[in-house]
């Protein structure tokens, strides 16, 4: 049998398609609970912070997802590194934490927003950075050590949709914890400003239930999102889009409404 020529076979080997790379993704508290099985198939990386995202410029254009980064001073990823990215090729995608607020500043430049948190910045019901800032442990994996506003708003919503306060004790409970800086809104810091403001035990045992379970912070959930939509393809529309269904109740929505009509008033409701 004779021997394969060699330069043909470098030839072939030339026009074998390039592997994709995997998406490099920026977090670490929004991540934690999710699945190893999918954080397996991305690049991951430690929250964001000004200056990580200029190292990408060495590398061919890919996939990059914004969910969790560094908040105060210089310590801040800017709306400039990331449109810096966007027109080196990259796709750049955001959603849970800083990840959403960089998605709500440079949508019209082709960053791509995933999630509730994304949506409600761009509903104008959050409007500060403050409201996904917390407080981390970077001597241990970056754990949270306060609770952001969208965190609580869902935990106490939650609480509400269960029966356990009613809308306007949800409300006076959220008011009295925001009260708080984000850097110290601890759970603690929070039963000690409920218990002197006389909410029962039993409520505030409940809600710090609530809020100990990944699946009632939407920031968990929307880098779930963003991280199953990317590995998909998903944020890449088909030419015969499937019908879009508000995120809250699935009901389906009409033009490019966010949330349907009863769930945007009821978003507006908790940020009183």
């Amino acid at each position: 049998m004779a021997r394969p020529d060699r330069r043909l076979t470098a030839l072939l080997g030339g026009l074998q398609p390039a592997v994709e790379a995997r998406p490099v993704v920026y977090g670490a508290p929004s991540l934690q609970p999710l699945d190893p099985q999918l954080l397996a198939q991305v690049e991951l990386r430690p929250p964001v912070r000004r200056g990580d995202l200029a190292r990408l410029h060495e590398r061919r254009p890919g996939t990059v997802v914004l969910v969790d980064g560094l908040f105060g001073g210089s310590l801040t990823v800017t709306p400039a590194e990331c449109r810096e990215l966007l027109d080196a090729g990259w796709t750049v995608v955001g959603a849970s934490s800083m990840g959403a607020l960089r998605a709500a500043d440079l949508w019209p430049l082709g960053m791509i927003g995933v999630g509730d948190v994304y949506a409600l910045y761009r509903l104008g019901t959050l409007t500060s950075d403050a409201d996904v800032a917390v407080a981390l442990d970077t001597d241990r994996g970056h754990r949270e050590l306060t609770v952001s506003t969208v965190q609580l708003r869902a935990v106490l919503a939650a609480a509400s949709g269960e029966g356990i306060i009613g809308a306007a004790q949800r409300t006076r409970m959220a008011r009295l914890a925001e009260r708080l800086h984000w850097s110290e809104r601890s759970w603690g810091a929070c039963r000690e400003l409920w218990q002197s403001a006389g909410v029962p035990r039993g409520v505030i045992a409940h809600v710090e239930r609530l809020g100990s379970d990944p699946r009632t912070d939407p920031k968990v959930r929307d880098a779930e999102t963003a991280l199953r939509a990317v590995l998909a393809h998903g944020y890449i529309e088909s030419a015969a889009p499937p019908q879009r269904c508000c995120p809250v109740c699935t009901t389906p929505l009409p033009g490019t409404a966010l949330f349907c009509s009863g769930c945007v008033s009821d978003a507006h409701e908790t940020c009183l």
